[in-house]
């Protein structure tokens, strides 16, 4: 079973990109590494300049929770671009299609 985090992130005003540039690289330099990761994508709002979403996708159940202290990391790197705490929801992957 495929599990997803997904992260909402609010950034201050007019710290969007060099936000987004420091958690992406963290998705591509560590989460990436990490064992049982199956993806991310990036989603930027078209309501909420300063709001990104990102998805990670991970293999199972125990590559997600080991995930987890990665992710708490770097999020702490985050905090001097982040407007407030960014919103984090867990889900159980259902079905993919991509064409």
């Amino acid at each position: 079973m495929v599990v997803a985090r997904i992260v909402k992130y609010y950034f201050k005003e007019g710290l969007r990109e060099e936000g987004f540039a420091e958690v992406n690289l963290a998705v591509n330099k560590r989460a990436r590494n990490t064992k049982g990761f199956r993806g991310y994508i990036s989603l930027f709002s078209y309501d909420e300049d300063n709001v990104v979403t990102i998805l990670t996708m991970w293999q199972d159940v125990e590559s997600f929770q080991a995930s987890e202290e990665v992710f708490t990391s770097d999020v702490e790197r985050f905090i001097p671009f982040l407007e407030k705490p960014p919103e984090v929801g867990y889900h159980k992957v259902d079905s993919i299609t991509l064409i």
